[in-house]
């Protein structure tokens, strides 16, 4: 009988330890498992930073060239009556800026004003905005008018 004791503790012993190795082989796993987890989010977060530091660089380069182009373009706008390809007597040239560039009146110096340019200036690759494009239609179809309004003083 002790003999079969024996037996029966020793197999219980024997599917214990197999058991405990399995626990433990498992454990490593998830311990192996749980660090590749960790190391993979790691160099996500890493590669994210990166893309994202990369996208804001190129964001600002960006800002920087349009800025620039913006810059230009308004220098030009204001040098424009100066430049050889402008066909108008600067001392006629009247600077709006906004909605259209210049006024110019063809004969003003000479107090003989012949016809007035409505002027836009551009740069590089840049069109007409739609605001423009309307204005010089507006002003083909000759939907052009003078208004004189007087101001009465006593409503001042």
């Amino acid at each position: 009988m002790n003999i079969l004791i024996y037996a029966l503790l020793s197999i219980i012993l024997i599917e214990l330890v197999t058991i405990l190795y399995f626990y433990i082989i498992n454990w490593r796993k998830s311990v192996k498992l749980e660090t590749i987890k960790n190391n993979i989010e790691s160099l996500a977060n890493e590669k994210a930073k990166v893309i994202a530091m990369e996208s804001i660089e190129k964001a600002r380069k960006e800002a920087v060239q349009q800025s620039k182009a913006v810059i230009t373009g308004k220098v030009y706008e204001q040098l424009a009556p100066y430049m050889p390809n402008f066909k108008h007597n600067p001392k006629e040239a009247r600077f709006i800026g906004s909605p259209i560039d210049y006024v110019v009146f063809d004969g003003l110096e000479n107090n003989d004003v012949k016809a007035i340019y409505f002027v836009e200036i551009k740069s590089g690759k840049s069109s007409l905005t739609n605001r423009e494009e309307s204005i010089k239609k507006a002003i083909e179809k000759k939907s052009v008018y003078f208004e004189t309004i007087y101001i009465d003083n006593k409503n001042i």
